[in-house]
């Protein structure tokens, strides 16, 4: 089962889209295929991907670290939906009214990626230089997603739990679902190297892509996570099998059901709490995930859905920017059909 669906990546990475992938599929606590292949690293020398290889997460990580996070609190009753920015910022300018709501669900109003090294003196100045921006349009009325938001809700949640945003990860997500490698800022050589980057002075290799999450040294809210491919099967098995790990509850069924609704209907864009859901609208996860399907993809390349009828959960990892970040068209439609063959020959095999 899968061999086309691995075949369609195969063939990617021969025509240079990428130079290396893992994939991960299963259902609730089933594992039902894993691989991986290609080069962690082709250049300035070839270095093959390990099945322990850390991926830059990118935007995923507003999965993976944030969004759990606050999920984790809002159920321990330390965070509402409804609070409002200027509950946790002394100056809140004019951004005060802004919901928890509203910054998950990408509907705040806040640009969408400001060059926060160019307008902070320093990372603990950040939040301010975010609350100081112009609206891009009204609050409420429209999805725009916003990296911005993301880092505004991780320095709440730091407010909240007392801590940098790293450790309230490895609190509240990493150790809980035995993340045994994912983290910020790795330590090992065992990573991939992304794109070769004037802002980074070089390759750049166990440091984060995403420029203002590296500006924040490498710990944001809309990026910074490094995690395996066996650590992201923890994460989505539980999101498949409704919150529950290992006979565990992580998340109860209810806080799950309550972060995959739908929030914006008729907005252009179906959103829940950080997830992207899937509806009549064009979707990176393709076409044949069942309607409020919910996932996330990372710029890097990396992506993961969670079939919302059947409890299927898709990973692929890539390292789509390693030869450049223009020109990804041909990723992205592969990503599409991949996920299209994953759910389909799992249909098909489900039905016989």
């Amino acid at each position: 089962m899968f061999e086309h669906a691995m075949n369609l990546l195969k063939e990617s990475c021969a025509r240079h889209d990428f130079p290396c992938a893992a994939v991960a599929i299963g259902c609730k606590d089933q594992l039902l295929y894993k691989d991986f292949f290609g080069n962690r690293q082709e250049q300035p020398e070839i270095l093959p991907l390990k099945e322990d290889t850390l991926f830059d997460m990118a935007s995923l990580s507003k999965i993976i670290g944030t969004t759990m996070v606050a999920l984790r609190f809002i159920e321990q009753g330390k965070l509402g939906l409804y609070d409002e920015v200027g509950m946790f910022f002394d100056n809140a300018y004019d951004k005060g009214g802004i919901t928890i709501k509203q910054l998950m669900t990408h509907c705040s109003g806040l640009h969408p990626s400001l060059h926060l090294w160019e307008l902070a003196e320093n990372p603990d100045m950040a939040a301010d230089a975010i609350l100081k921006s112009d609206f891009t349009y009204k609050t409420g009325s429209q999805v725009s997603y916003s990296c911005m938001g993301y880092v505004l809700l991780a320095k709440i949640l730091e407010k909240i739990g007392g801590a940098p945003l790293d450790e309230l990860a490895r609190k509240e997500v990493f150790e809980p679902l035995s993340m045994k490698t994912a983290c910020y800022n790795p330590k090992t050589e065992n990573v991939v190297t992304t794109e070769y980057s004037e802002f980074h002075g070089g390759w750049t290799k166990g440091e984060v892509h995403d420029e203002n999450a590296c500006f924040l040294n490498g710990v944001a809210g809309n990026a910074g996570v490094f995690a395996s491919i066996d650590d992201m099967i923890r994460l989505a098995a539980m999101l498949s099998n409704n919150g529950q790990i290992d006979g565990e509850t992580y998340l109860s069924k209810r806080m799950l059901d309550l972060a995959t609704k739908n929030y914006t209907p008729g907005m252009g864009e179906a959103r829940g709490l950080g997830f992207q859901l899937k509806d009549n609208c064009y979707s990176a996860g393709g076409d044949m995930l069942s309607d409020g399907s919910f996932g996330h993809t990372g710029f890097t390349g990396t992506a993961m859905y969670i079939d919302k009828e059947t409890g299927l959960y898709v990973i692929l990892l890539t390292n789509a920017v390693h030869y450049g970040r223009e020109g990804r068209g041909g990723f992205f439609r592969t990503r599409r059909l991949f996920y299209n063959a994953v759910v389909g020959e799992y249909m098909r095999e489900i039905n016989k």
